[in-house]
């Protein structure tokens, strides 16, 4: 936990951190008001919805990780993998979009829970995507426990998100979701 409160202590641009969270939490805000559109829809137009939800969640998601990995600044030069950046986000979007789609059929009780695994699991690829396109002079070692540990985490603030989404509607509900929802990227 020190070294996560570390790292973002010493090596980032607060002012940017506080940035990507409010690109995080107005993203989240779309994705969560753009799920209850496609929940509240069939057929066709609920795929319309979904595919809006997952590019809108994708997008934001990834800018949201890349502002703050513009505010990350170790003191040397620091490059990205183009190729494995664009895969982040379309990843992204493909993936979160999945579980969107998952929790807005409302099928069964489950559908929601593992919606929202599934998006918590797209943040993670994202995020963890994003960090393999990050080229520095030196070699990358990651702990696996921190690893796991924000994977984890990442999936139960999803589930939770999407299964406050599926239960209800209205301003307050959308704001908590929303909420839950920042909390998946931040967990990373």
């Amino acid at each position: 936990m020190f070294r996560v409160f570390g790292c973002l202590t010493e090596e980032h641009d607060w002012q940017l951190l506080v940035l990507a969270g409010a690109i995080c939490f107005l993203a989240s805000l779309v994705a969560i008001s753009l799920f209850h559109r496609a929940a509240a829809t069939t057929a066709h137009a609920r795929a319309a919805w979904i595919a809006m939800a997952g590019a809108a969640t994708g997008c934001g998601i990834w800018a949201t990780h890349f502002v703050a990995m513009l505010a990350y600044q170790p003191g040397f030069m620091v490059r990205y993998d183009l190729g494995l950046t664009a895969l982040s986000l379309l990843a992204a979007a493909a993936i979160t979009g999945l579980g969107l789609g998952l929790a807005a059929h409302k099928r069964a009780w489950w559908t929601a829970p593992l919606g929202g695994a599934i998006l918590g699991g797209g943040v993670a690829v994202m995020h963890y995507t994003g960090m393999w396109a990050l080229q520095l002079p030196g070699q990358m070692t990651w702990s696996g426990d921190l690893v796991v540990a924000s994977v984890l985490l990442g999936m139960l603030f999803g589930t939770a998100a999407l299964t406050l989404a599926q239960g209800r509607d209205g301003m307050q509900a959308t704001c908590a979701a929303a909420a839950l929802l920042t909390q998946t990227q931040t967990a990373l």
